[in-house]
Parts: C-alpha cells; structure tokens; sequence
C-alpha cells in the first residue's frame, strides 16, 4: 500500500494521511486541476508504509489526522 501526506496551510492548518488509490489523492494529484500551484498546501510523499506517513505527517509539525480512506 502507498500513502500520502496532505500538507494543507490554509483550511484548519492541518496534515491528512490518505491511501494513493483514494480519489481525493489520486497517487499525490489530487482531486482538483492544480490551477493554484502549492498556494493551499501540498501532498508529500509517496511513503510505503503507514508508519513511513505518520511520521511525515508529524514532521509537518501540524494536527495529524488519516482520510477516511485509510
């Protein structure tokens, strides 16, 4: 499994895990055309284990929480 690390800076500066296969993420494309460039946040990754990803998601020094996809 792959996973992904949403890095958001401006809806409630958070850091979401999400599955690669998970359509929000779609392999750290995300679900919307990138008009924006890195202007909300960005995705890191991919990281092959769970573990790989929460520690992502914690070095972003932001409130962590996993997608209902994972």
């Amino acid at each position: 499994m792959t996973y992904y690390v949403y890095e958001n800076w401006t809806a409630e500066h958070k850091a979401v895990i999400h599955r690669a296969t998970c359509g929000n993420c779609n392999e750290g494309r995300g679900c919307h055309k990138n008009v924006l460039g890195e202007r909300n946040g960005r995705w890191l990754g991919p990281f092959h284990t769970l573990d790989e990803a929460d520690r992502a998601a914690a070095a972003t020094q932001r409130p962590v929480r996993r997608h209902r996809c994972v």
